[in-house]
């Protein structure tokens, strides 16, 4: 409350009760300017504390009393002439006459408005007319701070508690408030001193166009009614100043109210508000009485329904609802009254337009009672949900369409908000990888535990281009381990739905396996990289089939071989190796390319496993197998060759079941020899082997010298040492001939019945038929017709038979093979007949001087099938005389009529003839 407590008031303009303690202005006003001077002197001369104005107008007077703080005002009205009201008739000071006029001859309101009058003639009017000033003015003191005093108690007993009182004089500075002002203004300091009023309120409003307007009217209205907002820290502050100048008497000042009237502006602005937003809400406001009837409708509600508020006021609800609804209603109420805890319920209800539509709201009910307790209506609130409704109705159809779809494409749905990084997984997401919704946390750190490793990155990139807006959809592929452990393929798409300030809080996507589809695109990838391998492939090894016809040595057969399959680009080595020991190791004879990795991999010391070249040497079967080369593969001390996978092959090389090496190649790429990359190798090795055989046989007819090797075996159970046995006789191999599927071997038999011989042959399973072509007293010729011969055998190896003999319990095979010869091989090639035979003799020898020279041999001029025709007729005694064999036996034999051996016969006749007469 304001205080009325003056002894510590400062009043600006008031005078002090001691009148003595201050100077007493006088303003004199005279016309008689001898008057003046003397006055002038005289009343100074009387009392210090008087100072005197002397003017000679009521201008001057009137000037003078405004720029002085005027303690009386002294005047002669004579001569004067009419004395303005404002001089005279005022609160500010006193007035005293000094003249000897009477009233009828000066203005009487003057004499009305004078404190005292002194007559001007005699010797001591002067010192009392001094007395009279100070007695004048010291009352006048007296009376404005009565005046101040009743001033302030009159604010007292009007001041409210949210209400300061403020004295401000003309230029703001603050004379009086009843409370402190920085104080009371939340925008102030409160340890700061108020002196201007207007300067400080300038610092606590914002510095913008309303706060500099509202300073503005501060200053320009002191007496007017302002609002004004101050900011807070919490809330804005809302003030009232009042303004109301004081009478003169009190001192000339300004009594400024200041009221704070926050929360009556607050309860206004929300009243305003509520009445704003009744009107305008666009759900429906109604209130029901206990009967039914309409009290009170906004205007949304009745245009809704087509009407205008007044219309519906009055009427009973039910004659808008639609037919069967208004039970609804009631059962809605009833559940209220029921449960009056609860508050309020909801209910949807269908009404019926004017137009006769119908709309769908949802009603919020809330019972109201009367002072006593007692139901007296409803008040609601009703919304029309006719097209959520619908878009509901829309949007299930949609996520039930939506769901059947997922669940028959097998998709997860994931929901990730990227601020938080919570994440929501659905069934069929947890499903796909094995777990349960409950199993896994739904934050970003469970997928991201899940991915594989390798893929993680690439797939965290991809999520932050979309959260970062790089991207409007987000794919990607990768790997996720799945409960049991395993790895499987998932595709995942997702797209950002909800974005705050540029920020990305909300992105959905799906899951798919793809594990199969990925399955299925690399097992295409591979067949395009293997049917674009084999199509190379298939062009080395006709160019290489090409170029083995133009090598004559088997050496150069195996570097051309190396180097043209390096070459290719396709393999990294390539090496062909030779058997070397008792223990197949190999020993490489050519070699192309680099790998020492491989290398090794493929000649392995280990006697115990052998290595993939020496399996195929054995097997004489393809043999490949992958190898990490790495740290675990060096090349020196401390230094690792990390060369990652590579694929190695080692490919037989093979003819008629006879290995004579290994061709061996290494590439970097994995899985690189699929089945039909290795048929195509399978091919080359065989097409080795018969160039390697054909070397050697070249070899074996056109050298000088020759290895002579003599293999024997004891095994009674060979057909020829059987029958030697059996029938006591010695059996020896006079020529072979190739008809096919089959050979024809011609036997002389010595010192045994040769039907016997004969007979005991064709007892083997290895002997097709037997025939005697020819007897004499100890023995003869016969003819069998067998699966293999050693001859065709030894061929292969590029060796031939010297002699085949079977006597006294042993069968002694001698061959002739080139000097480079591998004896195994030979050996091996004769443990197809059977497996015991053993080399017995070895040694050099000059060829034989009946070896034709390879230009001149008379054979170039027949072929093959006349060589055979001609070589079975000799071997058979077509040729002796009489004839061993007739033609119709050897047609029969050959399995060609008697004219077509006739007509051979003498085809290769002619041209042997004209070979040897150069004809």
């Amino acid at each position: 409350m304001i205080g009325n407590d003056l002894d510590n008031i400062a009043f600006a303009g008031a005078r002090q009760t001691d009148a003595a303690s201050r100077e007493i202005e006088v303003v004199y006003l005279d016309s008689d300017p001898t008057a003046r001077e003397q006055i002038h002197e005289g009343l100074a001369d009387h009392d210090a504390e008087i100072a005197v104005t002397s003017v000679a107008t009521t201008d001057a007077a009137l000037e003078a009393a405004a720029s002085t703080d005027v303690s009386c005002l002294v005047l002669d009205p004579t001569g004067l002439g009419d004395i303005p009201a404002a001089l005279v008739s005022n609160d500010r000071y006193p007035v005293v006459l000094y003249t000897d006029a009477t009233p009828p001859n000066s203005v009487a309101t003057v004499f009305d408005d004078a404190e005292t009058i002194v007559t001007k003639q005699g010797d001591g009017q002067l010192r009392l007319l001094a007395e009279k000033v100070v007695g004048v003015a010291s009352a006048s003191v007296d009376r404005t701070e009565s005046a101040l005093r009743d001033a302030v108690s009159g604010i007292e007993s009007r001041a409210e508690a949210n209400e300061i009182a403020i004295l401000l004089s003309d230029d703001g500075s603050v004379q009086w408030s009843s409370e402190a002002v920085s104080a009371f203004v939340s925008g102030l300091d409160d340890t700061v001193e108020v002196e201007d009023f207007y300067d400080t309120m300038a610092g606590a409003l914002p510095d913008t166009p309303s706060g500099r307007r509202q300073r503005q009217r501060l200053r320009d209205s002191p007496t007017e009614s302002v609002a004004i907002r101050v900011p807070g820290n919490d809330r804005d502050q809302c003030l009232l100043r009042r303004g109301y100048e004081l009478p003169d008497v009190a001192g000339g000042l300004t009594l400024v109210l200041l009221r704070d009237i926050t929360e009556t502006a607050r309860r206004g602005a929300r009243m305003a508000l509520l009445d704003l937003l009744v009107e305008r809400a666009q759900d429906g406001l109604y209130t029901l009485d206990e009967r039914g009837v309409i009290g009170f409708c906004n205007d949304s509600f009745a245009a809704t329904l087509g009407y205008e508020a007044d219309d519906l006021c009055g009427k009973h609800i039910s004659a808008v609802l639609a037919p069967g609804e208004l039970p609804k209603g009631q059962a809605a109420v009833e559940e209220l009254l029921e449960a009056p805890e609860q508050g309020s319920t909801t209910v949807d209800l269908t009404f019926r337009r004017k137009d006769g539509a119908e709309r769908e709201f949802s009603f919020n009910h809330t019972l109201t009672r009367d002072d006593a307790g007692n139901y007296n209506g409803v008040i609601g609130v009703a919304r029309d949900v006719t097209e959520r409704n619908r878009r509901e109705r829309e949007y299930q159809e949609m996520m039930e369409r939506f769901n059947f779809a997922l669940e028959g494409a097998e998709l997860g749905v994931w929901d990730w908000n990227p601020k938080t990084n919570d994440v929501t997984f659905d069934e069929r997401w947890t499903g796909m990888l094995g777990y349960t919704t409950a199993e896994l946390e739904p934050h970003y750190e469970t997928w991201a535990d899940l991915v594989h490793p390798d893929d993680l990155d690439r797939a965290e990139q991809a999520l932050e281009e979309l959260k970062d807006g790089e991207t409007d959809l987000y794919q990607c592929e990768f790997r996720m381990r799945t409960k049991d452990g395993d790895w499987r393929w998932i595709r995942d798409i997702g797209k950002v739905f909800e974005w705050n300030d540029g920020e990305a809080i909300r992105a959905v996507g799906i899951h798919q396996d793809i594990t199969e589809e990925r399955k299925r695109q690399n097992a295409i990838e591979r067949q395009r990289d293997e049917l674009v391998t084999l199509d190379r492939v298939n062009v080395l090894v006709q160019d290489l089939v090409r170029a083995l016809g133009a090598t004559t040595t088997q050496d150069e057969l195996a570097v051309t071989v190396c180097d043209r399959i390096v070459e290719s680009e396709l393999w990294d080595l390539a090496w062909i190796g030779e058997r070397s020991g008792v223990n197949d190791n190999l020993t490489p004879t050519a070699v192309a390319g680099g790998d020492e990795g491989c290398f090794d991999s493929i000649t392995s010391d280990n006697q115990t496993d052998s290595s993939p070249g020496e399996t195929a040497l054995r097997t004489g079967t393809i043999q490949t197998t992958t190898i990490k080369c790495g740290s675990e593969v060096t090349s020196g001390e401390g230094t690792g060759n990390d060369r990652g996978t590579r694929s190695i092959a080692a490919i037989p090389i093979v003819h008629s079941d006879i290995v004579h090496g290994v061709l061996c190649v290494c590439t970097d790429q994995p899985d690189a020899f699929t089945t039909r990359v290795e048929e195509s190798f399978a091919v080359l090795g065989e097409m080795l082997g018969f160039a390697f055989t054909a070397v050697q046989n070249r070899r074996l007819l056109s050298h000088d010298k020759i290895l002579e090797l003599t293999f024997e075996s004891q095994n009674a159970d060979t057909p020829l040492v059987s029958a030697a046995n059996a029938c006591g006789c010695r059996i020896e191999a006079v020529g072979s001939v190739d008809i096919g599927p089959a050979h024809l071997l011609y036997l002389a038999v010595d010192g045994g019945p040769i039907d016997a011989v004969s007979e005991q042959l064709r007892s083997h399973e290895d002997v097709l038929d037997s025939r005697v072509v020819c007897t004499d007293d100890d023995g003869g010729v016969l003819e069998l017709q067998v699966t293999e011969t050693i001859q065709s055998l030894l061929l292969d190896v590029g060796a031939r038979r010297q002699t085949l003999v079977a006597e006294e319990g042993a069968l002694s095979v001698t061959v002739e093979a080139p000097l480079d010869a591998d004896s195994r091989t030979i050996q091996e090639a004769l443990a197809v007949c059977t497996s015991d035979f053993t080399l017995t003799a070895k040694q050099e020898r000059e060829q034989a001087n009946d070896v034709l020279d390879a230009e001149s041999d008379p054979r170039d001029h027949l072929t093959d099938r006349q060589q055979e025709v001609l070589r079975t007729a000799f071997l058979a005694g077509y040729y002796a005389w009489p004839r061993d064999t007739n033609a119709e036996q050897l047609a029969a034999t050959l399995d060609i009529a008697s004219s077509t051996l006739l007509q051979h016969l003498r085809r290769a006749e002619r041209n042997l003839i004209a070979a040897i007469f150069d004809i």
